[in-house]
């Protein structure tokens, strides 16, 4: 019988992510409104842009002052479950594994087609014997894990 094994986990920060969305669209809403005379569609598209932005915007500030708590990451016999979250090793399609410096991990299931934050974390302690840990059990239920960026959905 192979023991749980449990590590401490965090979410990454995306303070770089969240400065660059924001202007890229204060840069797209000061184009639209720049070309000719305001439209209808014109305003309906700025307001639409600027809605977007505003919920972006939370969500991002709720993550940067929530992405300090930490949670336990359990790599189990057949599951791995990060936080509160039991992701069977049959439904994983990939790991990721982004970076070299605080290195991010993201688990794609298969059955979505990008992964979701709550499948994203970094180890902040031990973090060589984590990734360790994770490889071995990827390996042990044929899972591929790769090196390198990933797509990630709110």
């Amino acid at each position: 019988m192979e023991k749980i094994i449990v590590f401490k986990g965090k979410r990454p920060a995306e303070l770089l992510a969240t400065i660059g969305l924001v202007v890229a669209m204060l840069i797209w809403i000061r184009l639209i409104l720049r070309f000719d005379t305001p439209t209808l569609l014109k305003h309906i598209l700025v307001y639409l842009v600027i809605g977007i932005l505003i919920v972006h915007i939370g969500v991002m500030i709720y993550r940067l002052l929530t992405f300090n708590r930490g949670f336990n990451i359990e790599i189990r016999p057949e599951a791995l479950q990060i936080k509160n979250i039991e992701i069977e090793a049959s439904t994983i399609k990939r790991i990721y594994i982004k970076g070299y410096l605080l290195p991010v991990i993201a688990v794609k299931p298969r059955a979505n087609l990008l992964v979701t934050y709550k499948y994203c974390f970094r180890f902040p302690e031990q973090e060589d014997q984590g990734i360790r840990a994770l490889k071995e059990w990827a390996e042990r239920h044929q899972i591929e894990v790769v090196h390198k960026k990933f797509v990630r959905w709110l």
